[in-house]
């Protein structure tokens, strides 16, 4: 489990804030591979953006993603601004939560296979 990670002074930048996770992230050998981010402001009439970065992308389209990531937004109280999903290496995982005022990323991590549930002899 990856602990810790999350735990950095928001910045308010979208860009800088998950580029910082995701330096974190690299020293633990997972790398981005995807990711789903939509921004929703909340006020005035700016609508919901999309922002995207598809598997595989190439060099290119990783710069227009976190170019297109770089604004601020309101992490204070009210609703959340910032949703999403950003797919890593090795079964990790960022989603964005919101709680209370408070928003950011989340790191996930499927489960190791505990060993009880390994079959010790696949014959008969």
């Amino acid at each position: 489990m990856i602990n810790n990670i999350t735990n950095i002074e928001s910045t308010m930048n979208a860009r800088k804030e998950l580029e910082e996770i995701l330096n974190k992230l690299k020293e633990k050998q997972n790398v981005l591979v995807c990711a789903d981010i939509s921004y929703e402001a909340r006020w005035g009439d700016d609508g919901k953006e999309q922002i995207t970065l598809t598997h595989p992308h190439t060099k290119e389209e990783a710069e227009a993603f976190f170019k297109a990531l770089d604004f601020n937004y309101n992490d204070g109280f009210g609703s959340q601004e910032l949703f999403g999903t950003v797919w890593l290496t090795y079964g990790v995982w960022l989603s964005r939560w919101e709680y209370d005022g408070s928003e950011g990323w989340t790191v996930n991590s499927c489960p190791h296979i505990p060993n009880h549930l390994y079959k010790k002899n696949l014959g008969k």
